[in-house]
Order: C-alpha cells, then structure tokens, then sequence
C-alpha cells in the first residue's frame, strides 16, 4: 500500500527566530495548498529536532500532505520547494514519504526532479544540491 502522508521538514538559517519559522512555515503551506492534495497543514504533536517552536501544538518548519494519490504531484511538489527555498533563503526542505527520504537545496532543475521523485518512488533516502546556473 502506498503511503498516503508526506511530511515536508524546513531546515532553517540559524539566525532565524521562532515567529520567522513560523511565518515561513504558514508561507509554505499556502503555496503548497495549490497541489492537487487532499489535505495540507502545519504538523502538530511533539517537537522535532532543528524545529525552533517550543510550541507542540505547532511544530514550525513540519508541514504534512495527505491524499490518496500523493505520488503524480510528487514533481510540483519539489520544483516548488526549490522555488520556495531560493525565494525565503532557508537552508533545505527534507521530504519523507513513507521510508524515503530526499533533502531540497535551492533551485531546482528538471533534471534533479526526475531524481528527487525517482528516490522518493523507490524509497531511497537522497540529497540532491542544485547546482548554480541550471
């Protein structure tokens, strides 16, 4: 059975304060409320390390996609994370589905994701770095 949760984890820049976290976070969810998802919220239960809410009730930097059929968006998914990291600055964006698990740095190409959703696909744990110029 597939998995029919995502959990998207923002990796911070160091300086950032946790009322930016959360604004990034709540950023990043309405950008990805556009994916043909069923759901998408920021994640809530016990913190998670390199999250800076104190908050549990708000975990700052989680955001979760459900749907049935989360695997065709998996594509938008990463070209919007690469947008969405290259326009807030942050440092990453980590992307679980099931045991996969692929780490977004900056832009990316068309090349990288077909990488990134061929990981996730076959539940591989990956980083791919975009590279300047693509």
């Amino acid at each position: 059975m597939e998995p029919s949760e995502l959990v998207a984890r923002v990796d911070f820049d160091e300086d950032v304060t946790e009322e930016e976290a959360e604004q990034h976070t709540r950023d990043l969810v309405l950008l990805l409320e556009d994916l043909d998802v069923d759901e998408v919220g920021v994640a809530e239960g016990d913190a998670v390390a390199g999250t800076r809410s104190a908050d549990p009730a708000l975990l700052a930097g989680a955001v979760v996609l459900a749907g049935a059929f989360l695997r065709p968006v998996l594509a938008g998914l990463v070209t919007l994370l690469g947008k969405w990291i290259e326009q807030s600055g942050q440092r990453s964006v980590t992307v679980e589905l099931g045991d996969a698990k692929v780490t977004v740095k900056g832009r990316v190409g068309t090349g990288e994701v077909e990488a990134y959703v061929r990981a996730l696909n076959e539940g591989r744990r990956t980083q791919v770095t975009a590279k300047d110029g693509d």
